[in-house]
C-alpha cells in the first residue's frame, strides 16, 4: 500500500495534493483532519513535579507497615 502523508495550509478552502511520480493508485480515499501543533515540553524538571506529587514526606514506617494476619488453625 502506498501512503502520503503532507501537512498543508488551507487557502480558498481548498488544499492541494501533489502526488510523486511513483504513485500508482488510480483511485484513493481523502481524509481532512485538522492539525494541531504539538508544543514539546521542557521535560527535564517535569519528573521534579511527579516525583513530589507522589511522594509522602511526613509518613511513618508505622503507616507503612502492613497489619499482621492470624494464622488460623487447623
Amino acid at each position: 500500500m502506498q501512503v502520503v502523508r503532507q501537512l498543508k495550509k488551507v487557502q480558498d478552502k481548498q488544499i492541494i495534493i501533489n502526488l510523486p511520480d511513483s504513485f500508482y493508485a488510480q483511485e484513493v480515499e481523502v481524509i481532512v483532519i485538522p492539525y494541531k501543533k504539538i508544543v514539546p515540553l521542557d521535560d527535564k524538571n517535569l519528573w521534579k513535579q511527579d516525583f513530589l506529587s507522589v511522594s509522602q514526606w511526613e509518613i511513618t514506617e508505622k503507616d507503612i507497615k502492613i497489619p499482621s494476619w492470624k494464622i488460623e488453625e487447623f
